[in-house]
């Protein structure tokens, strides 16, 4: 299966992400996550959340499991990333 397999969690929601390429910019990304959440959390969901959206990689060989995503090359197959929604 090409391009690229990835996981979406927030609390205990966790949604698989499947895409034709074989990168993600941050911008899909972030959009992906927006999506999950307001799919996940309906109308408690308010837009005006978007910019406090912060994204993780969980990376299990650190001492600080959750690493905070800065570039699209973080995100590869089997990644799962962590949404958090910073205040």
């Amino acid at each position: 299966m090409a391009g690229l397999l990835f996981q979406l969690q927030t609390g205990f929601h966790k949604k698989t992400i499947h895409i034709e390429e074989e990168t993600i910019s941050l911008r899909d990304l972030r959009q992906l996550a927006f999506v999950f959440l307001a799919e996940t959390y309906g109308s408690e969901f308010s837009a005006a959340l978007h910019d406090n959206v912060l994204l993780y990689r969980h990376d299990l060989r650190s001492i600080n499991i959750l690493q905070l995503v800065t570039t699209s090359e973080e995100v590869q197959d089997g990644s799962l990333i962590e949404i958090v929604i910073g205040c």
